[in-house]
């Protein structure tokens, strides 16, 4: 619970994800296809399945955040979205992974530490949400809604554009 709620890139990616215009079940099958592909690469890469070098992962990260923000900026009306956080959902799974994979947890122990991290991300994840539909819901009704949605977005995108700037030319 602790890496999602200091992981301010896996929060900002999910609000932007949020933030955007949609249906209850466009957001459910959003969310739904975030968690199945971070879930995949998460246990691919603490497994060894899969290796992809920080040096990729985080500034892909960074880059996710981006184009969504972006996306939200271009479009009033997002669809298909579930498609686009799948394939950004395989590369987050990865950057979940660094954490688990630097502990050198003991094979033995290593099913019972991924099934426990990944339901603790899934549990914040699911309160964020609760708490954050809710307060869009009310500013979907205001005749300024979007402005607040490309206020955010743009927020969102520039941030996203300085963590991918970190991470390319500072990342330790």
């Amino acid at each position: 619970m602790n890496h999602i709620l200091s992981g301010y890139d896996h929060l900002l990616f999910l609000f932007s994800l949020l933030i955007a215009r949609q249906t209850f079940k466009q957001y459910a099958g959003t969310i739904t296809a975030f968690t199945i592909a971070h879930s995949i690469t998460l246990a691919s890469t603490v497994t060894g399945v899969i290796h992809m070098p920080s040096s990729i992962v985080e500034p892909g990260i960074a880059l996710s955040i981006c184009y969504v923000a972006f996306d939200n900026l271009h479009r009033k009306e997002v669809s298909h979205r579930w498609m686009l956080t799948f394939i950004f959902g395989l590369i987050h799974g990865m950057g979940f992974a660094d954490l688990l994979t630097e502990m050198n947890i003991p094979k033995g122990e290593l099913a019972v530490d991924l099934i426990s991290f990944n339901v603790g991300i899934e549990t914040i994840q699911v309160i964020i949400v609760a708490l954050v539909l809710p307060a869009l819901a009310l500013i979907y009704r205001w005749k300024h809604a979007r402005r607040v949605v490309i206020a955010c977005s743009a927020a969102a995108l520039m941030m996203g554009g300085l963590w991918f700037v970190e991470r390319v030319f500072f990342y330790v």
